[in-house]
């Protein structure tokens, strides 16, 4: 029997089908966890497009797959433990619905598979565009901390951040990324999500906290200004802002890493952080 193919017009039933199995794994899932919750509570978080939901179910009304695309960015994909006949099924519903795909990203077993069975049936060439580690902390080590101190961003600095985070986006070479503005960095800052390092009156790096999971919450953003790096405000930083979402309630944190950049990955284990999973992206190159 073929696996039942079923596309969503908004988030709320797309999760009570799937968060049961998605908050299994938080980390693991924290990507297409986070946009799922984010986009229950607001459809166009991400932009005035319809976002993609769709999920794979066997007959036994089991998931064998589920993905979430915001355009412009790459579709997220999700099959735990990988059912390959599941995303063939995918695959073949979004092409019979005219879907064009940017890219996949998601765990690695599971995003390379797709991009396989993408290439196969389109022939497009599939490029790995970026390999990223997530990491998961429940408790922060003690660090050696740099002169100043973490502030959380007030409305007044929403010029400041925006400033930082697009320079943090070109720098890094994200083509798919908006630009931040005044007013989507006030997102943030009024949730009292977004954080600076500071020292003697100069705000020298920035940190976010944003998609909340069930008992989680992810951290992001992280920029330091090229004249300030190699003196530890990032990682002093990320461990306070990671302190901060525990004292708020949440149980955990988790981050992705460029896996290309071993100053990042060695820095957030300084902090506690512990490798869960890699992630792969890949970019669908036009015909």
């Amino acid at each position: 029997m073929q696996p039942e193919v079923t596309f969503f017009s908004d988030a709320y039933p797309f999760l009570d089908r799937t968060l049961p199995k998605l908050a299994e794994h938080e980390t693991r899932n924290n990507l297409i966890l986070g946009l799922a919750l984010r986009l229950k509570a607001d459809p166009h978080a991400y932009g005035e497009q319809d976002p993609l939901l769709v999920m794979v179910s066997d007959q036994n009304q089991q998931l064998n797959a589920a993905a979430i695309m915001t355009p412009p960015f790459p579709m997220i994909v999700h099959s735990d433990p990988l059912c390959v006949s599941g995303l063939r099924s995918l695959v073949n519903a979004l092409l019979e619905k005219g879907w064009k795909l940017p890219g996949v990203n998601g765990v690695a077993e599971t995003s390379d598979a797709l991009a396989g069975i993408w290439q196969t049936k389109t022939g497009q060439e599939v490029s790995l565009s970026m390999r990223q580690r997530a990491y998961e902390l429940r408790r922060v080590n003690n660090i050696e901390y740099p002169a100043g101190r973490m502030r959380i961003a007030q409305e007044e600095d929403a010029d400041r951040a925006a400033d930082l985070l697009n320079a943090m986006m070109s720098e890094i070479g994200s083509l798919a990324a908006r630009k931040w503005t005044v007013k989507t960095a006030l997102i943030n800052i009024r949730l009292k999500q977004t954080f600076f390092w500071e020292d003697d009156g100069a705000v020298v790096s920035i940190t976010m906290a944003n998609r909340p999971q069930i008992d989680g919450i992810c951290i992001s953003g992280v920029y330091t200004r090229p004249f300030f790096r190699g003196r530890g405000y990032a990682r002093a930083l990320v461990a306070e802002v990671s302190k901060e979402m525990f004292s708020r309630g949440f149980k955990l944190t988790n981050l992705f890493t460029d896996l290309s950049n071993p100053t990042s990955n060695k820095i957030y284990q300084e902090v506690g952080y512990k490798p869960v999973c890699d992630y792969h992206q890949y970019t669908f190159l036009p015909s």
